[in-house]
């Protein structure tokens, strides 16, 4: 389960080793808007994302969404529930029309078991959706909301760009869904977005955040 925005290179990395577990397994069709899984759910099937992208959601207080990440192709999500019988820590939203590969969770485990090196392909990427997971909860403390918007669209245009599709700085996301991931209000977030697009840094259109000059953004995101 990806806590967070997490990075291209540990997210397809993982994924890319740990598909051969998926040879043959049940695949699914989803549109947009299905609910793949339900948060606190007792499911421990895990998945890997063909195509298409979800998002991971929890429910926050008042009834407010908190976004936690985004599956796109060829990573694996779903494990923690399969680890520990512990019920889904988020749930899972199809973005755009999606293609899942579907493991039971104990063939899923069997796999990790007898192969080492998937199961340190595994450890490795759960150490880093945690290093990313503590680097939000500290980022929400101390750094302004601008900085964290920038480092959010900075990772997210990488791992777009990993896609190798025209969308390689272009990142298909509302301003709502942005303030769900700040954790941030509607207000806020509009008024970062404004900021960024006076620096010259993004430019937006509907359901669409561009990046069009990422040096100015990496400066911003520095701090």
């Amino acid at each position: 389960m990806y806590l967070m925005e997490g990075t291209t290179s540990t997210a397809l990395a993982a994924g890319s080793a740990l598909s051969c577990l998926f040879d043959g397994a049940k695949r699914r069709q989803l549109r947009s808007g299905d609910v793949l899984f339900h948060e606190n759910d007792g499911s421990t099937r895990v998945y890997h994302c063909i195509s298409g992208s979800l998002r991971l959601v929890v429910s926050g207080a008042h009834g407010r969404e908190l976004i936690l990440g985004l599956v796109l192709p060829g990573e694996v999500f779903g494990e923690l529930a399969a680890l520990d019988h512990g019920g889904r820590t988020a749930a899972a939203i199809v973005v755009h029309d999606s293609c899942v590969a579907e493991l039971d969770g104990e063939v899923y485990l069997n796999g990790v078991r007898n192969n080492p090196h998937l199961a340190a392909v595994a450890m490795a990427a759960l150490a880093q959706q945690l290093r990313a997971a503590n680097r939000r909860i500290c980022d929400g403390e101390t750094e302004r909301l601008a900085v964290r918007a920038a480092r959010l669209l900075l990772d997210l245009t990488t791992r777009f760009a990993a896609g190798a599709d025209a969308r390689s700085l272009s990142i298909p996301i509302t301003q709502s869904d942005l303030a769900e991931w700040l954790g941030a209000s509607r207000e806020a977030t509009a008024r970062v977005l404004s900021e960024l697009r006076g620096l010259g840094a993004v430019t937006t259109a509907r359901s669409l955040i561009t990046v069009i000059d990422a040096p100015r953004l990496a400066s911003l995101a520095a701090g």
